[in-house]
């Protein structure tokens, strides 16, 4: 995957990726190897110590709190917690933030304004239209 985000970000954005900050850990081991030929250097900070990666450690928790605040409100189940977490990150990256003098992340990245059109709201009410299903006239078209 790193790879491929790798590509990516030297396509759409023309420029190289400088610096990895890993907590040394056994999945990175074979992944040492790919950086140094990409010269890419590979930071380490201590293993079990995030207080070193604290901006990464913060950033995790706004996405895992945004994403429990969404399944909170819309009374869902914790098993959508995937769907929660990609909708909060989608909306913080769209939010003005305080560090970029209150321009979105979006904003700054691609250097345009956010489409909002897409929008819609965590978990709603589905009524699927069921009358292909029926027995009966008489049976509801939607549950």
């Amino acid at each position: 995957m790193f790879q491929q985000f790798k590509l990516q970000v030297e396509n759409q954005f023309d420029n190289n990726i400088k610096y990895v900050q890993s907590d040394n850990g056994g999945e990175f081991k074979s992944f040492i190897i790919f950086l140094q030929h990409a010269s890419i250097v590979h930071r380490f900070s201590r293993p079990y110590n995030s207080t070193q990666n604290g901006r990464v450690e913060r950033k995790h928790r706004h996405v895992v709190e945004t994403g429990l605040a969404l399944l909170a409100h819309a009374s869902l189940p914790m098993k959508f917690w995937q769907y929660a977490f990609q909708s909060a990150t989608f909306l913080i990256n769209r939010m003005p933030s305080k560090a970029l003098n209150n321009a979105s992340p979006y904003l700054t990245l691609f250097q345009k304004l956010s489409d909002y059109k897409s929008l819609k709201v965590f978990s709603c009410l589905c009524y699927p239209f069921i009358r292909p299903y029926s027995n009966h006239k008489l049976q509801y078209r939607s549950i």
